[in-house]
């Protein structure tokens, strides 16, 4: 049981480093840092895990899958990059409209879309950069540690 808390505690803490992150370059470029960006930061990365956490964790079980179907003779490294891409655009697009919603009162779809086009460029960098890390080196080891 402790070493089940243990690897929940791992997992919950990576995650959370990870959405609060993304979250904070999101926040920031929806409202800057003002009076009420610590406040938002912090709801928009708990709605962010609530909501996000699994479904990524069911998303990358699917595009694992897929791309193990598309590419079955790719080495697991060439998949892992791919995976990881797709999982930052799809993960990202996701995180920014539910942050942008969060911070943003909108009044027309352009706007909305506009906001979260702007919140979407600016972090995915650094999503990029997360996930082909998170496919490549962390996930590998974090699934060792998980399966022991």
């Amino acid at each position: 049981m402790k070493n089940m808390a243990k690897k929940i505690l791992v997992t919950v803490s990576l995650v959370l480093t990870l959405i609060g992150s993304l979250t904070f370059v999101m926040t920031y470029k929806n409202i800057g840092f003002g009076e009420q960006f610590l406040y938002q930061w912090i709801a928009s990365t708990l709605i962010v895990a609530i909501t996000m956490a699994p479904i990524g964790f069911m998303m990358v079980a699917v595009i694992s899958k897929i791309v193990v179907l598309v590419l079955p003779r790719a080495s697991e490294s060439k998949r892992n990059v791919i995976i990881g891409v797709a999982m930052a655009l799809v993960m990202e697009s996701i995180m920014a409209l539910v942050t942008t919603l969060n911070n943003i009162e909108f009044t027309t779809l352009s706007e909305l879309m506009n906001v979260w086009w702007s919140a979407l460029i600016i972090a995915l960098p650094l999503g990029l950069l997360i996930s082909l890390m998170m496919t490549t080196l962390v996930k590998p080891k974090l699934e060792r540690y998980l399966a022991s």
